[in-house]
């Protein structure tokens, strides 16, 4: 199974999960799961940390999960299908399948670090460290930080979000409008870099089924996702990272520092939710510090 950069499928009973493999798993180095954004968004989403992390020839996975990417995507699975748990399912199959469960890292960034969070409370055999990139405690907490972000946008952006949310039209122009504003404020400040960069298969219908319509407004499967009282069980070090201007706001992150005994947050001035594009050596300098510092 351990063979340089390769990809694959695996097989399990809700259909294919596929992954890449970046590097050698024969390494002496602990290899590293990359858990991407949404629910829904992809591999891709996360290419760029999984590059940053692998640059110190660190042998790093990325996965589809599965409703979305090159995975089988299920849309006519009805909404309480899609759950946290079956994620969990699934990142533990992965780990068995490349035959790593004897040690390895997360790194999650936004809903991934959910998923990473809720995965390591239960303190499974072989995690060694976790990367939080980008994440939140709890919805709860999420939607009052992103309902301040909300309030600061113009004023008929502001307004838009409010009248059409009321009435339940989540594509009207207007708010999409809005929606967009937002976006360029606190999630991606810059436009992709690359010309034809690899199309993505977004899991929408996961995206729908487990947050909502957009990013503040959470009504899905995932609304009442809570770990803060349950922070202090994660015991391997931990490192949380994000962006000053990020919707994952540092208020959040100071919230999940001061409960993971002995974790360190850093914030990248200017940045906002894909602080590791905006700013991606600044990024990897403060990853791969955290990690040689814990000798991971």
């Amino acid at each position: 199974m351990a063979t340089k950069d390769r990809s694959g499928y695996m097989i399990w009973k809700h259909g294919r999960t596929w992954f890449r493999v970046i590097g050698d798993l024969n390494s002496p180095r602990i290899p590293l799961v990359v858990l991407h954004g949404g629910p829904g968004s992809a591999h891709n989403n996360v290419l760029t940390i999984a590059k940053l992390l692998s640059a110190s020839s660190r042998p790093v996975i990325v996965y589809d999960q599965i409703g979305c990417g090159k995975s089988t995507p299920l849309r006519s699975k009805p909404a309480e299908f899609w759950t946290i748990e079956l994620f969990e399912e699934e990142l533990s199959k992965i780990i068995k399948h490349l035959k790593i469960e004897e040690r390895y890292i997360l790194a999650g960034a936004s809903w991934g670090g959910m998923l990473a969070m809720n995965y390591a409370i239960k303190k499974p055999k072989g995690l060694k460290g976790l990367i939080i990139a980008n994440s939140l405690p709890s919805s709860r907490m999420w939607v009052l930080e992103t309902r301040k972000l909300v309030a600061k946008l113009p004023t008929k952006h502001r307004n838009a979000i409010y009248k059409y949310e009321k009435l339940g039209k989540h594509t009207s122009k207007e708010y999409l409008a809005a929606n967009t504003e937002f976006a360029n404020r606190h999630i991606r400040q810059i436009p992709p870099l690359i010309d034809n960069e690899p199309k993505r298969e977004f899991g929408k219908h996961v995206y729908e089924a487990m947050w909502g319509p957009t990013e503040f407004t959470v009504r899905g499967s995932l609304k009442d996702w809570n770990v803060e009282k349950e922070l202090h069980r994660i015991k391997v070090p931990t490192f949380f990272i994000n962006g000053e201007r990020d919707e994952a706001t540092p208020a959040m992150q100071r919230f999940m520092k001061a409960r993971v005994q002995g974790s360190e947050y850093y914030c990248i001035k200017g940045a906002a939710h894909y602080a590791f594009i905006e700013a991606p050596l600044e990024w990897m300098q403060a990853t791969e510090k955290w990690l040689t510092a814990k000798k991971l």
